[in-house]
């Protein structure tokens, strides 16, 4: 889903202790009952889960959850198991807009919604021009939105045409709503509406203004308040999570709205804003500006957690946003207890159900060949098992340089060992693989080509490659295959194996 002042007095200080009570953790460590020191039980993750992506949206369908965030020019998904784990998700660009239309350019803060059986990706664009940004929808009847293809039902707008962003949707009762961030051409103030709609691309009746900026903490950088997020409680109360001030801001943060019970969700008086933000910049964790938030349930049901973007460096507006995800509780009175943003150098827990994996400890592997390595700065092939993604594999580029596909690293890991996947760590900037060929044996010579995997392309984050059976080996051999660049010579920060928990 989608979407440079400091004001910790506005976006932190403004509060009541128990908005902010530490969220509970979630299932307890596994207990390995085995005396393998070989492994280490894999059952935690780190922030950020990847290396950009704003105004983050996710939805979930039966296993599988289904990410998407604000690219610019294409809307794109990305599809996983584990929301932990976004990083090996796979990657579908699924709409690009034709040239020349007043949804080319600028695509915002997309969303998807399953409605009546069908797939609905809203968005806003414009034709290069802020002030000409709409909303838009399409639609896709196939079983997953990464099947089948988008059809444009169109602009979806109220009757004033104004500019629109960040749109969203309410199902209450048996009516469906559109809630959106609308102003004047873009120009502050930023406000929040909400209007009827007859079905998925047409909004019905006149739009009602829900919430205006009035807040100092909805006020840094510009009076904004924009993505909006229906939350539901377990009791059926409806919230609305919203983002208040500009989101270059280190102020950018989260309010909540409350519909009153029984109320009627077109009627303004019905809703009630909290008068201090519920989620904020924590300096101490290195989280600035969080906010466009969206929320999911763990694979197993049990638990709410909530994603959200934000910069790790202080008055940076311009600092890259990324997605952040942490779980969230529930107050005794029915309102949501996000906590305080979870510190970006300490490692969570992962979502309850997610699968736990069983990593190699590295001690005594060693590299039993190579085609080349690049001498200049240590770009050594020894890098790739020494546990420090800041030291990376380079193939040798300065002198004699090898070319693709001629590129291979082969890793011997000691002795036979059963594995379900490989660990892999995409170097820092340039040089990315983006296809590596994966051959395991057990004597160095005859092999077994387990396929072609299709890596990301992320900044040192861990990818997992889940095999489609357990492989028994000594010895494996990466064939990078092609790059995500012109360069010629690829490089890899570390590698690793493991097997599966349980």
């Amino acid at each position: 889903m989608m979407s440079s002042m400091l004001w910790v007095s506005a976006c932190q200080k403004t509060k009541h202790v128990s908005d902010f009570d530490p969220i509970p953790q979630s299932s307890e460590e596994p207990i390995d009952h085995s005396t393998d020191d070989t492994v280490v039980v894999d059952s935690t993750f780190s922030n950020p889960l990847l290396s950009g992506g704003p105004d983050p949206w996710v939805i979930q369908k039966d296993d599988t959850y289904y990410y998407t965030y604000t690219q610019g020019s294409k809307l794109v998904i990305l599809e996983t198991k584990s929301m932990s784990e976004l990083a090996s998700a796979r990657r579908y660009e699924v709409y690009i807009p034709p040239a020349d239309q007043p949804f080319s350019k600028n695509l915002w803060a997309p969303e998807l919604h399953e409605i009546n059986g069908k797939w609905y990706f809203y968005f806003a664009a414009d034709n290069g021009s802020n002030a000409n940004h709409r909303m838009y929808v399409l639609e896709n009847s196939s079983a997953t939105p990464v099947e089948g293809n988008w059809e444009m039902k169109g602009k979806i707008s109220d009757s004033t045409n104004e500019w629109a962003i960040d749109g969203t949707i309410l199902r209450h009762g048996a009516k469906m709503y559109m809630i959106w961030s609308g102003g004047d051409a873009g120009a502050p103030p930023q406000n929040i509406y909400i209007a009827p709609m007859s079905n998925p691309w047409t909004i019905s009746g006149p739009k009602v203004m829900i919430t205006s900026p009035t807040y100092s903490w909805e006020k840094n950088g510009n009076p904004i308040n924009e993505g909006p997020q229906v939350l539901i409680n377990p009791q059926g109360k409806v919230y609305i999570v919203y983002s208040g001030s500009g989101y270059w801001s280190d102020g950018y943060c989260l309010g909540l709205l409350s519909l009153k019970e029984g109320g009627d969700p077109l009627q303004a008086t019905d809703w009630t804003k909290r008068n201090h933000p519920v989620f904020s910049m924590r300096p101490e964790s290195s989280i600035y500006g969080p906010g466009h938030n969206g929320f999911f349930k763990s694979p197993d049901g049990k638990e709410d957690w909530m994603i959200y973007h934000a910069r790790s460096v202080a008055n940076d507006g311009n600092a890259i946003r990324r997605p952040y995800i942490q779980q969230f509780s529930w107050h005794v009175d029915g309102s949501p207890n996000f906590g305080l943003p979870s510190n970006a150098a300490l490692k969570q827990r992962r979502p309850s159900g997610e699968k736990w994996r069983k990593i190699y400890n590295k001690s005594g592997w060693t590299v039993a060949g190579f085609s080349s390595e690049e001498p200049n700065n240590n770009r050594l092939a020894a890098a790739v098992i020494d546990d420090n993604v800041n030291s990376i594999w380079i193939t040798r580029y300065s002198v004699n340089p090898t070319q693709y596909p001629d590129h291979y690293i082969t890793i011997d890991i000691g002795s036979v060992q059963s594995v379900d996947g490989f660990v892999i760590h995409q170097k820092d900037g340039d040089r990315k693989i983006r296809e590596l060929e994966i051959h395991v044996g057990n004597d160095n010579q005859n092999w077994e080509n387990l396929g072609t995997f299709s890596l990301s392309d992320v900044n040192l984050l861990r990818q997992f490659i889940d095999l489609r059976q357990t492989k028994q080996f000594r010895y494996f051999k990466l064939v990078p295959k092609s790059g995500y660049d012109n360069q010629q010579q690829p490089g890899l920060a570390e590698v690793g194996i493991f097997r599966n928990s349980g």
